[in-house]
């Protein structure tokens, strides 16, 4: 994909709203010289950007869009009636690992503020879950550190990690914490986007070829 170019998913029944929001992701984008191809399907693998009402929400794409924001850069608003709105769906949005809420009764310029603070010029949309962080042979991590985090390229649980080791998953879930403040991160997603970008899921398939 071109690095001037962006794709969003915007998937809600509300077509005013959402003819309105494509102006509005539209006009923000080329003010930093990104095009932007727009979609409402949810399952589109290139987008970077996705729009949901929030009565468009299931299970599915619950799933789908947890996977991938686990993964890759990819940011998530949800659509409300309003602030003050009693949300029937509250439950099922909250499983939703990283998200923006954004309300119909919004001003335009709070809106497009969220919008641009989701499209900078691309100094990189991985930016958007992971911060800068130095190559992997100058993290000093610890020989443990270094074992644990193969495990969780593998996609280990902390609990089958702690089996393998013979260490408790305290222990492990401590390791952990250690390594993503070394990484300046905050959420597992971010690690584990982190460890697809430096090549360790790769290398352990590598090594067992």
């Amino acid at each position: 994909m071109k690095r001037n170019h962006l794709t969003a998913v915007i998937n809600d029944p509300n077509r005013y709203f959402a003819e309105g929001l494509m102006n509005c992701i539209s006009d923000n984008s080329s003010s930093v010289g990104m095009n932007v191809e727009f979609t409402d399907c949810v399952f589109n693998s290139r987008a970077k950007l996705v729009f949901l009402s929030a009565d468009t929400v299931s299970v599915a794409n619950l799933h789908y869009l947890n996977r991938r924001l686990a993964s890759r850069a990819l940011s998530v608003f949800i659509i409300h009636e309003s602030e003050t709105a009693n949300l029937a769906n509250a439950l099922k949005i909250s499983k939703l690992n990283h998200y923006t809420s954004l309300f119909r009764n919004q001003s335009v310029s709070d809106i497009s503020a969220a919008i641009r603070s989701h499209i900078e010029p691309q100094s990189d949309l991985r930016d958007i879950l992971i911060p800068p962080c130095s190559v992997r042979s100058k993290n000093n991590f610890t020989k443990r550190e270094t074992e644990i985090l193969r495990y969780l390229a593998r996609g280990i649980s902390n609990g089958a990690v702690a089996r393998f080791l013979h260490i408790s998953e305290k222990t492990v879930s401590a390791h952990k914490r250690n390594i993503m403040s070394k990484l300046n991160m905050i959420r597992p997603a971010e690690l584990n986007y982190w460890l697809l970008q430096e090549g360790w899921c790769e290398s352990w398939r590598v090594r067992e070829k």
